[in-house]
């Protein structure tokens, strides 16, 4: 995949637990049509593996508190179910990636069994992490050499039967460490997709003043990543969703990433993630609903879609219990959805410049693009 054609996708976001009933890669499979007929181009699956026991949270533990990186969550399936999945999604032509979580396991992990070594103590000798709240992990040391041959190891495992990798809190890990993963992986599938979960601001000066990994945006753009989450100025739009903040709050952010960043960055464009709150739980009316979708595919980056996103869902899925989304189709929002990605393809150049004109008063934004407002 060229780099800025990027920009032409369409990512598409499923937990695999909360997609249906039975919480299974099979029936992620069996919805991969009307998944693709959104324009999904990428297909980005949330962890795969088993979650750890030990100080778990709610009934079914957080996805991102991984006990087995090299195993399948068998409540979701198996390997050979991952491969069947991404095989008919390439019948469908699309790609499929898989979360990788390693700034952290869960504290019963096989690593932690294996390789105490590998982990970070606190100041009483305990494995933990850094992050009070997350207190289902704990925290991995990359400044042991073998942990890297590791993890690295099991990329190319993963790289064996899908497309790329969406990086959990990426800002963590060394930037060195991604550089080196990615040409490991494309020995064995040259065309892979690497997008960074880079970290809100006051995060990575928060890990940085501890003493622990913080790697800037750009670092993590020249080592390995394709694409950027967009948590330095997503906290300004979501206020502007939430109507708590004037637009030009959020466009001046905008204005600053681009500036900023280098030239050539991609970020990640949402409205909503399994990390923040339902666009639709703003109290929007379907109207507003479809201005900030069309919006969504007027800025520069990859656009992206949580699933339920397209029936204007509300309730955010826990990721700690199994929640499946109630599915009730609107097709309204779906031929939407469809229409914005056709008129972003047919007018928009990857990467052209965009011209914000917010108005304050009024609440609203216009935006300049290849000459189209």
């Amino acid at each position: 995949m060229k780099h800025r054609e990027i920009e032409n996708r369409l990512l598409y976001s499923v937990f695999a637990r909360n997609h249906s009933e039975q919480g299974t890669l099979k029936e992620v499979e069996a919805d991969l049509e009307r998944i693709r007929n959104l324009g999904t181009d990428i297909l980005w699956l949330l962890p795969v593996q088993p979650s750890g026991l030990q100080d778990r949270k709610g009934t079914d533990g957080s996805p991102y508190a991984i006990q087995d990186y090299r195993a399948i969550d068998p409540n979701q399936g198996t390997w050979e179910d991952l491969k069947s999945l991404t095989d008919k999604a390439h019948e469908l032509g699309m790609k499929v990636i898989v979360d990788v979580v390693y700034n952290h396991t869960s504290p019963d992990s096989v690593l932690v069994q294996q390789h105490p070594e590998w982990f970070f103590t606190n100041a009483e000798g305990k494995r933990s992490s850094l992050v009070e709240d997350w207190s289902d992990i704990v925290d991995l040391d990359y400044r042991q050499p073998a942990l890297w041959d590791y993890q690295i190891e099991t990329l190319k495992q993963f790289a064996a039967v899908v497309d790329g990798f969406r990086c959990d809190v990426a800002s963590r890990v060394p930037a060195a460490f991604w550089k080196q993963a990615r040409e490991a992986c494309e020995t064995v599938n040259p065309d892979m997709f690497w997008l960074a979960e880079s970290c809100h601001l006051p995060f990575v000066k928060f890990c940085r003043d501890q003493g622990r990994v913080g790697e800037s945006e750009s670092a993590l753009s020249d080592a390995a990543f394709d694409v950027l989450y967009d948590y330095d100025a997503f906290p300004d739009q979501l206020l502007v969703m939430e109507n708590k903040a004037p637009v030009s709050q959020w466009t001046e952010a905008l204005i600053r990433q681009d500036a900023i960043l280098p030239p050539n960055h991609i970020k990640l464009r949402y409205l909503e993630n399994h990390d923040q709150p339902r666009a639709m739980a703003c109290s929007w009316s379907d109207r507003l609903w479809k201005n900030w979708t069309a919006l969504l595919f007027t800025l520069k980056g990859l656009p992206m879609l949580y699933h339920g996103q397209e029936q204007k869902e509300s309730h955010l899925p826990s990721i700690f219990d199994q929640d499946p989304i109630s599915w009730n189709r609107d097709p309204e929002a779906e031929n939407w959805i469809r229409h914005c990605k056709t008129v972003r393809n047919a007018f928009f150049e990857p990467g052209s410049p965009v011209l914000y004109d917010p108005d304050d008063e009024t609440g609203s934004l216009a935006v300049d693009r290849n000459g189209c407002r």
